[in-house]
C-alpha cells in the first residue's frame, strides 16, 4: 500500500490563485458582453465621415442593425440618378423656407471658412460687367498679399439674370440670385430694375442697397459668421486680423477718430462683418424695420442713425469701429501702403468714377510690390493721386 506522503496535492496558493482568476475571467464576460465598445467601431466612424461630409450636420442612423438585402432583380431594376448641379435658385430678400432656402444653405457651407464665416459681395449687371467693378475686385485678390485663397470663400450675390450670367462666366464657386424684396415693387407690382448704374439715391438704388440685408440675415439665421464687402473695394492684405471676437459688429469707418468703441465714429457698412448670435439676430430685424422710418436713406445712413439702438439693453450688440488707416476708403484714406488692407471707393459717386478710381488703386499696388523691400518699409512708396477722379 502506498503511503499517503507521496500523494500530490495542490498548495494552498495554488488553489487561490486559480480561484480568483476564473471569478476575474467570469466578470470581465459578464461586463464586456453588454458595453459599448471603447475603440472606434464601424459604425462610428461612419458617423465620423457624415459629420466631416456633411459640414457640421450630424445623422445618426436610426438602428445599428442592418438592413436586409435586397435582391439582385430589385437592383437591377433600379436605375442611377444623375446628380444635379450645385446651382443655387433664385431666393427673394425675405428668403423661402422651401427647396430654394436649402439650396442656398448648402451653397453657404460650401463657401464658409474653418471657422464658420462666409464672405459675401452683390453686383448688378453694369458692375460685373466685363472690365468693370467685379473684375477689378476679383484681380485685388490675386495680386494680394497671400489672400487669393479667399475667392473660394465668397459669395457673389447678382441682383439680376445679367449679372448671374456673367458671376457663371467667371466660372465663380458661389453664385446666387437674389431677387428683389416684394416692398420694392411698385403699386401696380412691378419689380424695379436693379441692373443698370443706378444713380446715387434713387428709388432704384435705395432697392439695391437694402434687397441685400435680408439675405445678410439669413446667413446669420444659418448660424454663420458673415463678413460683406462691397465690389467696389480693393482687397490686399488678409482684414481679419483687424477684427475682434470681443464684438457682435466690426464696421469699417467713413471717418474713424481713434476709439473703435466710440459709437461716434462714422461706420460704412460697405465692409461689416457680423458674428452669428442671437444679439445679432435682433440687431438685423430692428436694422431693417427702421427703414420705414427714414423711407429715402440707404442701408448706412440708417444704421448710423441707430447705432446707440442697437448697442442700448434690449439688443445690446457691441459695435466695433476699425481704424480708416488699416481698412480704408476715400473719405479718410490710409497714406501708409505698409499697413493698408482695403481700400474702399468712399466719397465717391458714380460707377465710372469708382471705377477709374479702384483700378488706379490697384496699379499704385502693383507698383508698390514692384519696388525693393527695403523701400517700401522705409515708407517712401505711396499712392499716386495722378488723374484721380474721387481719390485726393
Amino acid at each position: 500500500m502506498a503511503s499517503s506522503k507521496n500523494s500530490i496535492s495542490p498548495s494552498p496558493v495554488v488553489v487561490f490563485l486559480l480561484g480568483a482568476g476564473s471569478a476575474t475571467v467570469l466578470l470581465v464576460f459578464l461586463f464586456t458582453s453588454t458595453a459599448n465598445p471603447a475603440w472606434p467601431t464601424m459604425a462610428s466612424q461612419g458617423i465620423r465621415q457624415t459629420v466631416a461630409a456633411g459640414s457640421g450636420s450630424l445623422h445618426q442612423p436610426c438602428s445599428t442593425t442592418p438592413a436586409p438585402n435586397r435582391t439582385a432583380a430589385s437592383a437591377r431594376q433600379r436605375k442611377p440618378r444623375a446628380r444635379a448641379p450645385k446651382v443655387s435658385p433664385p431666393t427673394n430678400a425675405r428668403g423661402s423656407r422651401g427647396v430654394e432656402d436649402d439650396e442656398f444653405a448648402r451653397m453657404v457651407r460650401r463657401a464658409a471658412m474653418e471657422d464658420g464665416t462666409v464672405i459675401m459681395t452683390s453686383v448688378n449687371e453694369a458692375w460685373a460687367a466685363p472690365g468693370s467693378l467685379l473684375d477689378t475686385f476679383l484681380e485685388s485678390f490675386r495680386v494680394g498679399e497671400n489672400i487669393s485663397h479667399f475667392v473660394e470663400h465668397i459669395i457673389v450675390v447678382a441682383m439680376d439674370e445679367g449679372a448671374l450670367l456673367r458671376c457663371h462666366a467667371l466660372k465663380h464657386p458661389h453664385c446666387h440670385l437674389l431677387l428683389p424684396d416684394p416692398e420694392n415693387n411698385s403699386p401696380n407690382g412691378t419689380s424695379p430694375d436693379l441692373s443698370g448704374a443706378k444713380s446715387y439715391m434713387t428709388k432704384d438704388y435705395l432697392s439695391l442697397v437694402w434687397s441685400k440685408l435680408r439675405l445678410q440675415q439669413r446667413v446669420l439665421d444659418l448660424g454663420h459668421n458673415l463678413l460683406f464687402t462691397d465690389v467696389d473695394v480693393a482687397w490686399f492684405r488678409d482684414p481679419r486680423v483687424h477684427i475682434t471676437l470681443a464684438a457682435d459688429i466690426t464696421t469699417s469707418s467713413d471717418f474713424y477718430f481713434g476709439d473703435p468703441d466710440d459709437l461716434g465714429n462714422y461706420p460704412n457698412t460697405g465692409f461689416i462683418y457680423f458674428k452669428a448670435t442671437a444679439r445679432n439676430g435682433r440687431a438685423m430685424a430692428h436694422w431693417h424695420a427702421a427703414r420705414s422710418r427714414f423711407p429715402r436713406e440707404h442701408d448706412q445712413f440708417v444704421f448710423n442713425e441707430i447705432k446707440r439702438e442697437l448697442a442700448a439693453p434690449g439688443i445690446g450688440v457691441r459695435i466695433r469701429f476699425i481704424d480708416s488707416k488699416d481698412v480704408s476708403g476715400f473719405c479718410q484714406l490710409g497714406r501708409d501702403m505698409n499697413r493698408v488692407a482695403t481700400v474702399h471707393t468712399t466719397c465717391c459717386i458714380g460707377l465710372e468714377n469708382k471705377l477709374h478710381d479702384l483700378k488706379r488703386v490697384v496699379v499704385d499696388w502693383k507698383r508698390y510690390l514692384a519696388r525693393p523691400v527695403w523701400e517700401r518699409r522705409a515708407g517712401l512708396v505711396g499712392w499716386t493721386f495722378q488723374g484721380g477722379k474721387c481719390i485726393h
